[in-house]
């Protein structure tokens, strides 16, 4: 066979190497599209998934501003899977172990106890804490336990040595804590194991105190630093002060529209007076709780100046901050036990006695009937109303391909509400039950309690308003 005839089997050969490589860098371009196509999916969907969970951001905002003293009729089909476009998001409240509390929906700061004013033995009260810890806590922001030295050396050593110092002021965030002596983020956050929000779990409080729920979730949702009111500006009549007997008269008279409960109120007080708080004023005229309820907003029972019953009239008053007051009417049992004076069966008398309030109530009278004379002192302890919230903020776009989580804190004391922090906690993982997310993924449709098929809950036009 000579060279012309081999030649044709030499050009097959070449033909096909060629055609292998040309397949080869397709299925190279093809492979390497598909990681780009799939990434601009990815970063489209994170994309949607963030525009989602800032319309919630502003679904919160139009929430307090325009139902802000009815938040309380508002069911958690409100909160619970709302949706935007064809994403989702939900609003999810710790889960306290009590059953008349939502799972979803805002949470009140002023539930919680605030580290910027909780005194040592306030928060040796929560579960697991530590005398280090409570220690720690209230050296950090300035208190008397500064400078005091334990096993390890001074605190200021302490620090020095992780090359800060200690604060010597508020804390501004709750994360705060996980900079102080003694502190980890297993006592903060939890140890794992708590079940996904949204999710009533089985943990019940011992008898002996211990609590499955702290172990789980920490101390996070227990603490506040947000519980901040702001005291109108204006006249209040001091119950402590005789100057100002003629304004109490003339208060109860337009309140309590009874002329013979008024006479005997005014009659039990004498020259001497003298009011630890507005529950004492109370039981000391003998004042019934609804009684006290009509003009609870109205009163002070500060010390007047110049001794008990004398010194000048309370007169106009400026705007002041009130810290850390725990509105008893929402709290945790938890943080109930933290209030001073207070034991385990006090604290029961207390949510049992709430239970059977009109859901939204702000009055705190009933505690008066619930304790009796233990109720004396805890006055300017506690509030019936709240004015400071946080939303924790579950989106997730339609398809299940990326979600968002966002935790923020609004100040609503004012006439528009603010945003005063905010937390991305995407990185925390999903939070919910993963069979949301693999519904979604697979195509289904959710209800509003998170299962497959059904009508999606409640949510906004686009014009603010709410349907």
């Amino acid at each position: 066979m000579n060279a012309r005839q081999r030649r044709p089997g030499t050009i097959l050969v070449v033909t096909m190497l060629i055609v292998f490589t040309l397949a080869s860098m397709v299925l190279v371009i093809c492979s390497s599209m598909r990681v780009e196509a799939t990434a601009a999916a990815n970063m489209a969907a994170s994309l949607q998934a963030s525009t989602v969970e800032r319309g919630a951001e502003q679904y919160v905002i139009a929430l307090l501003t325009e139902q802000k003293d009815t938040l309380a009729d508002l069911t958690e089909d409100y909160f619970q899977q709302v949706p935007v476009g064809d994403g989702f998001f939900w609003i999810v409240r710790p889960d306290y172990d009590d059953t008349s509390l939502p799972l979803f929906g805002l949470t009140e700061e002023n539930a919680k106890l605030n580290v910027n004013n909780a005194s040592n033995d306030s928060l040796m009260k929560l579960p697991y804490m530590t005398d280090d810890v409570a220690t720690a806590i209230v050296s950090w922001r300035g208190g008397a336990a500064a400078g005091s030295t334990g096993s390890g050396g001074s605190p200021d050593q302490y620090y020095a040595s992780l090359g800060y110092q200690s604060k010597q002021g508020a804390f501004e965030s709750v994360e705060e804590l996980l900079l102080l002596r003694g502190m980890n983020r297993q006592m903060l956050y939890g140890d794992g194991t708590a079940p996904p929000l949204g999710v009533r779990s089985n943990y019940v409080t011992s008898s002996t105190g211990t609590n499955d729920m702290i172990v789980a979730r920490g101390w996070f949702n227990y603490l506040t630093v947000y519980s901040t009111e702001t005291a109108a500006a204006g006249q209040k009549v001091n119950v402590n002060n005789t100057q100002d007997r003629q304004p109490l008269n003339d208060l109860l008279t337009k309140q309590l529209n009874n002329a013979a409960r008024v006479q005997a109120i005014m009659g039990s007080l004498t020259r001497n007076s003298n009011f630890v708080d507005l529950f004492d004023f109370a039981q000391q005229t003998t004042m019934k709780s609804s009684e006290l309820d009509l003009v609870y907003d109205s009163l002070v029972a500060t010390p007047a100046q110049g001794g008990a019953g004398g010194g000048a009239a309370g007169g106009a008053a400026a705007a002041t901050k009130v810290v850390g007051r725990v509105n008893v009417n929402v709290a945790p049992r938890e943080v109930l036990m933290c209030l001073p004076g207070l034991e385990s069966a006090e604290v029961e008398k207390l949510i049992a006695a709430r239970a059977s309030n009109q859901p939204g109530t702000t009055t705190v009278g009933w505690v008066l009937d619930a304790l009796q004379q233990k109720a004396r002192g805890l006055g300017t302890r506690i509030t019936g109303k709240s004015s400071q919230y946080s939303a924790d903020i579950v989106a997730v776009t339609g398809n299940g391909r990326a979600f968002k989580r966002v935790r923020i804190a609004v100040d609503a004391s004012g006439t528009t509400p603010q945003i005063t922090y905010r937390r991305d906690l995407t990185d925390r993982g999903w939070p919910m039950d993963p069979q949301i997310l693999a519904s979604l993924r697979a195509g289904q449709q959710l209800d509003t309690t998170g299962s497959t098929t059904g009508n999606v809950g409640r949510g906004m036009s686009a014009g603010g308003s709410f349907r």
